[in-house]
């Protein structure tokens, strides 16, 4: 016989389970983590992008398919593009993709599971380590 289980509370996963505490990670840990971020508040260009177009669109075209059409294959190649462009980006000036991701993450509340508070330690634990990689 199967039982109910009692509903779980509707707040975010803690971090705790799969990820380090910041304070413990190793400055290539770090690095590796804002990658990833930085990869996915990049995709959220990709909502300005349909915006342009679509807006751009509407002027020309009166019905709604022909308009958000042009959009979603914008949308479809943008992301394309951007991930592929993610990682250069990044290697060419991490600070500036960590700053960018903080924006985001400022924005958004957060990049997916991953907290500004979060983010925010990670990144100033970045630039702590590698102050002490510099001194040494």
């Amino acid at each position: 016989m199967i039982e109910e289980q009692d509903p779980q509370p509707d707040d975010q996963e803690s971090s705790d389970g799969y990820r380090p505490p910041v304070e413990t990670m190793k400055y290539g840990q770090i690095d590796r983590e804002l990658r990833e971020v930085f990869g996915v508040s990049v995709m959220y260009l990709l909502v300005p992008i349909f915006l342009l177009v679509t807006g751009s669109i509407s002027v020309v075209a009166s019905r709604w398919f022909l308009r958000v059409l042009p959009g979603a294959a914008a949308v479809f190649v943008a992301y394309w593009i951007l991930l592929r462009a993610f990682a250069p980006m990044y290697d060419a000036s991490p600070e500036m993709a960590n700053r960018y991701s903080l924006l985001i993450s400022r924005i958004a509340g957060g990049i997916m599971s991953t907290s500004h508070s979060r983010l925010a330690a990670l990144y100033d634990r970045r630039e702590e380590l590698k102050d002490l990689e510099h001194v040494n």
